[in-house]
């Protein structure tokens, strides 16, 4: 099982598959990449979930039997009480793959936050004990906003389940994250799609450097992935995002790890 751990970077598939917000299938075999992955620097992936749900039986095959490369399974399963089925699926593929952990969504209803919150530790009950549920606490969720999150997971093992915060934001608003989950705060999701935030750039560097500057001042313990890069919803040439990726993790390891 691959653990997410401080200094490991990870790629998203759902960075470089131009179907994710259209008909959500497949455009590649995630398998043929994975040694350009590893070969690249990468420390792992996080699997968009319809990368393996969606797959032929043979791709499945080669990913479950590849040198444990997933790191975190890409789940959309929701925490309703009609979606016991797909958690149930999530569930199995996330233990099939050795993923370390599970990445998912809460809903946006708030008056279905008690049903949220009665199903995901039943969840993770379903879940290898090893494997970490890590929240990606988005806008439009219940738990948007930091006092909401705190709420939600207020008595859940903090060792169980984590928080995910995207990078570069706002530096303040990384802050209110920082300073109430501390070391549950897992994982980030490195978002560097727009024009202003390519490191390529000169005149973007120092904006950069100080967002990523903060999350090592908040002694960040986790891990990270490039969830989004530029090019993302505009031309999706694979190769071009991939490119993009590549340096995006370049940047990333360079600031988070230096000393």
């Amino acid at each position: 099982m691959v653990m997410t751990t401080k200094g490991s970077f990870y790629i998203g598939t759902v960075c470089l598959e131009r179907n994710r917000w259209g008909s959500r299938q497949p455009s590649f075999r995630v398998s043929d990449w994975l040694p350009r992955f590893r070969a690249d620097g990468f420390d792992g992936i996080e699997l968009w979930e319809n990368h393996f749900l969606a797959a032929d039986e043979a791709e499945q095959a080669r990913l479950v039997e590849a040198a444990a490369p997933v790191a975190i399974y890409n789940s959309y399963a929701g925490f309703t009480d009609d979606g016991a089925e797909l958690r149930e699926k999530a569930a199995a593929a996330a233990a099939r793959l050795r993923a370390g952990a599970v990445k998912y969504n809460l809903g946006a209803d708030a008056a279905r936050r008690d049903e949220y919150r009665r199903n995901l530790p039943a969840w993770a009950e379903q879940l290898p004990p090893a494997c970490r549920l890590l929240c990606e606490c988005h806008q439009g969720t219940v738990v948007e906003r930091v006092e909401d999150a705190v709420a939600f997971f207020a008595d859940l093992d903090p060792a169980r389940f984590g928080v995910i915060v995207h990078v570069p934001g706002n530096s303040d608003g990384l802050e209110g994250w920082f300073s109430a989950f501390g070391a549950r705060t897992a994982h980030l999701h490195v978002q560097m799609q727009s024009p202003e935030t390519d490191p390529a750039v000169p005149a973007n560097r120092e904006r950069l450097a100080a967002r990523f500057a903060a999350v090592k001042a908040y002694g960040f313990e986790g891990s990270a992935t490039i969830e989004f890069t530029r090019g993302i919803g505009r031309e999706e040439k694979i190769e071009a995002l991939y490119a993009n990726a590549r340096r995006d993790l370049a940047y990333c390891r360079e600031q988070l790890t230096q000393c």
